[in-house]
């Protein structure tokens, strides 16, 4: 599911269920396309750690337990190479694995450009994983994290920026 139905719909979290059932019958699916939702909004609300702040606040959430076990998981695979990490993890574009193979470029990362390099670089469904990684570095810093040369090379990307 599209990062982009949180900016469409804002933080209401009940129609975001609602829209991604509409794609979706699957229950996993949901819950980490609403993890994703719940870890870029608190970026947009200024979290400092969105991660850590999300771990946080659904700690006692049975509904999310999976999605804290695995962030755990995560955290505990820091200091290993991203590309192993992704192989570990499973390359497949399907969940838990595409989840946490982001989460572990978001926490060796800095910045836009570094945590999407790192995820081509791992390669297997990498599109799944930049973006939400994407949108949540974005979210996170905000569009000047994202490299000029970049935008300038996306067709539309001007229109698009240039929208109220």
């Amino acid at each position: 599911m599209c990062c982009s139905t949180l900016f469409l719909y804002g933080s209401d979290f009940n129609s975001l269920k609602k829209i991604i059932s509409t794609v979706t019958v699957s229950k996993i699916s949901l819950k980490y396309a609403l993890a994703k939702f719940h870890l870029i909004d608190l970026a947009l609300k200024g979290a400092k750690d969105p991660i850590n702040e999300f771990l946080k606040k659904f700690n006692k959430n049975a509904y999310f337990k999976s999605v804290i076990d695995g962030i755990k998981k995560v955290k505990g695979l820091k200091s290993k190479p991203h590309a192993m990490v992704v192989k570990k993890l499973g390359m497949a574009c399907s969940y838990p694995g595409t989840f946490n193979s982001s989460i572990h470029s978001i926490i060796n990362s800095t910045n836009y450009k570094g945590a999407i390099l790192k995820t081509i670089k791992a390669g297997g469904c990498n599109c799944s994983r930049v973006n939400f990684i994407g949108a949540y570095f974005a979210a996170l810093k905000g569009i000047n994290n994202i490299p000029k040369s970049w935008i300038k090379k996306t067709d539309l990307a001007k229109k698009i920026l240039n929208q109220k």
